[in-house]
């Protein structure tokens, strides 16, 4: 490997990360991508809440159109948890293919930090999480 390829992987080292998405193919893009660039990736497509209560990560990566439970309850399940157990909040991100600006507004409201749009451009998703987790190490 040579050496731009080792500082690129380099960029989300050690990062646990929890991405719920239902859609087989994109999860599974998503989950090659961010282990590609160094990160411990939980990929679900249900069940969502449990796993990044269980796993506590450094940042969660939802689908907002989940079937069973939309990504506004889920996070607003992982924020209720964070606080009960005095814990820090963890990276959110919201993704969907809504490209409105109420579901952007919503996502905030709700308890995510973060927001993106599908098709999801990698560096773009990989940079975002990278700035916010330096941020959040910083806070």
């Amino acid at each position: 490997m040579n050496e731009v390829a080792r500082k690129k992987v380099a960029r989300l080292r050690h990062a646990r990360i929890v991405l719920i998405e239902d859609d087989s193919e994109n999860r599974a893009s998503l989950q090659t991508l961010l282990e590609e660039e160094g990160a411990e990736v939980v990929a679900v497509a249900e069940d969502g809440a449990e796993a990044a209560i269980m796993h506590l990560p450094d940042a969660v990566i939802c689908d907002l159109d989940l079937p069973g439970m939309d990504g506004f309850y889920l996070v607003q399940r992982l924020r209720d948890h964070e606080i009960r157990g005095n814990l820090p909040p963890c990276v959110a991100i919201a993704l969907t293919g809504h490209g409105g600006e109420e579901y952007r507004l919503r996502s905030i409201g709700e308890g995510f930090q973060h927001f993106m749009t599908k098709p999801v451009h990698p560096d773009a998703l990989v940079t975002l999480i990278m700035d916010a987790l330096n941020a959040r190490a910083v806070t």
